[in-house]
């Protein structure tokens, strides 16, 4: 009885962990992801061109990244850029890749409201479902410490399982189109 037991646990866990093979005979279902990963996320030289930023020499992945706020593992990327016409004018962009949708919205919920105002607010859900689009005020949280001659464009957005997250610091305003053609240079990246 217990060697039953046994091989039939034995059974189900070998059963569990592993792979269908697709037969030539029938039918297959393919899923298809255009991403896979935060690497596939960061700007390549022709998207930086495009976009007047400098080359990002200061990119880091982490494949085993671990989330903060629920501690789940994913992917992280950060590249920093300066806008070659905006001579003070720094971009940071994070892309994060979670296990999981309900790891994503709480990382997201966190990261796009605590800190923030609604007074900064530039636009909502015009990158995609849950875009946000700030300006810095002085009724964030510690803005009244803020240069008021220096501007922080953020702009966060979803996409699948990703948390994009596109910061600048510059004393310009035009910083505000690079942010969006940068959001919107990388969500076209998902196809």
């Amino acid at each position: 009885m217990k060697l039953a037991m046994i091989s039939a646990i034995l059974l189900i866990l070998i059963g569990g962990c592993s792979t269908v093979q697709d037969s030539p005979s029938g039918p297959t279902i393919k899923i298809t992801h255009t991403i896979s990963g935060t690497q596939e996320l960061v700007l390549n030289e022709q998207d930086l061109q495009q976009l007047g930023l400098n080359n990002g020499t200061n990119c880091r992945t982490e494949e085993e990244y671990t989330n903060i706020v629920d501690s789940s593992l994913g992917q992280y990327s950060i590249c920093i850029y300066n806008i070659n016409s905006l001579n003070d004018t720094q971009v940071i962009i994070e892309l994060q890749k979670f296990a999981n949708l309900g790891a994503l919205n709480g990382s997201y919920q966190y990261n796009s409201v605590h800190l923030r105002s609604i007074e900064g607010l530039i636009s909502q859900n015009d990158y995609g479902d849950q875009s946000r689009f700030y300006l810095n005020n002085v009724n964030d949280y510690g803005g009244q410490y803020n240069d008021p001659n220096v501007y922080y464009y953020t702009l966060y957005t979803c996409k699948n399982e990703y948390l994009i997250h596109i910061t600048s610091k510059g004393r310009s305003k035009e910083a505000l189109d690079y942010i969006a053609k940068i959001g919107r240079q990388i969500l076209s990246k998902f196809g």
